[in-house]
């Protein structure tokens, strides 16, 4: 059964792009359609592969079509899609590269196309693709990816919402809590490499016991003390850093909600 190339629709850097910079991809690209021919050949030139088309109805020898645009054209371009003459059941729309929800493309669904998006996480030196979206959507373009062997994983269909808050709790929201923690030890006379290094010992500890399977207990004081050799920290807490013991007691009430009913009970702030 004769390949099928991979269909491009781009818009805007795509330098930045994990995606585009395989392999398995690039020398399985045909048809790219960009906001005109001469940008799509440009594309087509940079990437060394695949030829810049004028309208998306060129995009038809394509089964899989990747779309890589900023997020504020996603609605535009879907129009134009639905405009193209396309046997809509022959082909696999993803959207690349992007935390837009996979629904967006639901015009085309409409229609009888399959649809997904993929977003990249970094992952050490490398990168991990998560794919969302309609099962033949998404096992299609594995398939390419994995050629590369480089890690994809695939979502529940629906699910997508939740990677983006996982993704959050795991990045952007420790990091005020770290801040904190730097700017505690700062009082305490740490600096420069002492500092930073202690911070993060701290937390590789937690995350390696965590990722072992040590999700249901305290770490660090917690664990170690006694609830009355706590009880005098925060003593202190509350008379020197109130707003600190505040968001303490907060976050340990959040992490007993969660633990509960494994959390041991003769240890707790």
């Amino acid at each position: 059964m004769k390949k099928l190339p991979i269909g491009l629709v781009i818009e805007g850097n795509l330098t930045a792009s994990a995606l585009l910079r395989l392999p398995a991809i690039t020398s399985e690209l045909g048809p790219i359609k960009s906001s005109g021919l001469q940008v799509a050949t440009r594309v087509s030139n940079f990437l060394d592969s695949g030829h810049g088309v004028a309208t998306y109805g060129e995009l038809r020898s394509a089964r899989t079509i990747l779309i890589r645009i900023p997020d504020g054209a996603v609605d535009r371009v879907v129009s134009e899609i639905r405009k193209a003459e396309l046997v809509w059941e022959e082909h696999a729309f993803v959207l690349c590269e992007t935390w837009v929800p996979t629904e967006r493309l639901e015009p085309l669904r409409e229609l009888g196309a399959t649809i997904a998006s993929l977003v990249s996480l970094p992952t050490g030196n490398e990168k991990t693709f998560v794919l969302e979206g309609d099962l033949a959507a998404v096992r299609q373009l594995r398939r390419v990816i994995e050629r590369a062997n480089v890690r994809s994983i695939e979502l529940k269909q629906g699910t997508k919402q939740l990677l983006f808050a996982a993704t959050l709790l795991c990045s952007a929201i420790p990091t005020p809590l770290l801040l904190m923690a730097q700017q505690l030890l700062r009082e305490g006379g740490l600096s420069g490499n002492q500092l930073a290094a202690v911070i993060e010992h701290i937390s590789a500890e937690m995350l390696a016991a965590f990722l072992k399977g040590a999700r249901m207990t305290w770490g660090g004081p917690l664990a170690e003390h006694l609830k009355t050799t706590n009880g005098e920290y925060w003593d202190d807490l509350d008379a020197t850093h109130p707003e600190v013991a505040k968001t303490l007691r907060t976050l340990i009430e959040l992490g007993r909600d969660q633990m509960t009913p494994k959390l041991s009970r003769g240890h707790g702030a």
